[in-house]
């Protein structure tokens, strides 16, 4: 019979919870108080936390039967529990500590500071748990909650897969991240500014206290729309000016969705979307030019040592661990030379050895450069008689042979190497035998250059 009193006693605790909150706040407060010798605040205040004890201690038994009746799990309400036994006890013996007071000395002011940090604490459980988490904290300043250490999550615009773009719902995959990037902080259930909740379909569709935003298949008779194309000056613009303005990209997207019947499950593909409308948005898979390995930072004089010798090197980007190393200042590096670069073999992604004295004895020693990307060989004397041994660098993409003695059939012998992507070989004798060649399959691209322009007929005409 009298089986509801606990259920119905446990959902009160939201309610006998502020009582205790409103008194113990009051009575930390009168702690403040200026005082003379003898504080006339100091019965209101033994008051304030008798009445506070006794309030915290009955919310806390409504707390525990509503987390015995509603399901609560015991990781989630455990500290906020805690909290509360914690805030009744301390209410309780700021009592008795004051009792037999006269004065409100500074050890008392620190103890009631103590026990308006618990209040404040379990209060924030309390909350996130009724409101979800950072329900106090989300209303603060960006930059105050950064300080508090809290990560903020900008809301992201549209990703489309690449592979699979068609495929994407219009509405939630597209047009509701645009709503979420541009106006979500004011048309959310929270903060409902003009009765509009732009976070759901549902939302959108039954539109604000000016009425329904959205005509399906007439987008200039759509608020939604009509007010982003108005002027930025327009009161009636939307965001307003001093917000985050949708791109002309997203703009066109949401005419189209609208144009398109404003469905809430219509793919891009049956909405007739272009690629070209969605290219923004579509994330491509980017893969880095140099090999990604993890190695310690190259030291400063390391690289200042490789200068000394002559060489010109620098880090191939900020804090990385690969180098460029060029030899523009050391036209006379010859093979005999190569134990100065041994030290960083396994460092260097792009090699320039130009103009320099090796030969084709040099390109058995490459043969340990595992990241090395790119390799300049040209004006040298290499003759190309051991080029297949290029083939075992692992990521090498781009090999010049300008002006060197390569042939054609020895160029063929790269096309083992799964990871080369370009080779040049202007003016060689493999440039020249490569116009009579025919369809030459190579699993790399070979400029050859000699590259002349068609004549124009203004090209005869005399001024």
């Amino acid at each position: 019979m009298l089986e509801f009193l606990g259920p119905l006693l446990g959902r009160m605790h939201p309610l006998l919870v502020h009582l205790p909150i409103g008194i113990l706040v009051f009575g930390i407060v009168l702690c403040f108080f200026p005082q003379r010798e003898k504080n006339s605040f100091l019965p209101a205040i033994r008051l304030a936390f008798l009445l506070g004890g006794i309030a915290a201690f009955g919310a806390g038994i409504s707390g525990f039967l509503q987390y015995q009746f509603e399901g609560f799990a015991w990781e989630d309400i455990q500290i906020h529990l805690f909290g509360g036994v914690f805030t009744a006890l301390g209410s309780f013996g700021l009592f008795f500590h004051f009792r037999k007071k006269e004065t409100i000395q500074s050890k008392s002011k620190v103890f009631a500071l103590g026990l308006g940090l618990i209040l404040a604490v379990t209060g924030h459980l309390g909350g996130s748990l009724t409101h979800g988490e950072n329900y106090f904290t989300e209303v603060l300043p960006k930059e105050f909650q950064s300080f508090l250490g809290i990560e903020i999550e900008p809301e992201k615009g549209p990703q489309l897969a690449e592979e699979s773009w068609e495929e994407a719902v219009f509405y939630s995959e597209v047009i509701q991240p645009i709503l979420n990037q541009n106006c979500k902080s004011c048309h959310n259930p929270k903060n409902k500014k003009g009765e509009l909740d732009l976070t759901t379909i549902k939302g959108l569709m039954t539109g604000g206290e000016d009425g329904v935003i959205l005509t399906a298949g007439d987008a200039q008779h759509s608020e939604l729309f009509a007010r982003l194309i108005l002027p930025k000056g327009d009161k009636k613009h939307m965001p307003p000016s001093e917000k985050r303005q949708p791109s002309k990209a997203e703009i066109a997207l949401i005419e189209s969705w609208i144009k398109a019947g404003g469905k809430a499950d219509q793919t891009l593909a049956e909405a007739g979307i272009s690629r070209n409308l969605v290219e923004p948005f579509i994330q491509k898979t980017e893969i880095p030019f140099y090999p990604i390995i993890q190695l310690p930072v190259f030291p400063t004089d390391s690289l200042a040592q490789l200068k000394r010798l002559g060489f010109f090197a620098e880090l191939i980007e900020s804090g990385s661990g690969l180098l460029k190393v060029t030899c523009i200042n050391l036209p006379e590096f010859q093979d005999s030379d190569w134990e100065k670069l041994a030290p960083v073999k396994n460092r260097i992604a792009y090699l320039d050895l130009s103009g320099t004295k090796v030969s084709d004895a040099i390109l058995d020693s490459l043969k340990g450069f595992s990241t090395l990307t790119v390799l300049k060989l040209n004006e040298t004397v290499i003759s190309g008689n051991s080029l297949e041994k290029l083939s075992q660098l692992p990521n090498l993409k781009l090999l010049y042979l300008n002006k060197t003695g390569v042939n054609l059939a020895q160029i063929q012998q790269l096309a083992s190497n799964q990871s080369l992507e370009k080779v040049f070989i202007f003016d060689t004798p493999a440039s020249a035998e490569f116009l009579n060649s025919g369809k030459l399959s190579l699993p790399f691209l070979l400029e050859t250059g000699n590259y002349q322009l068609p004549k124009l007929p203004t090209d005869t005409i005399v001024y």
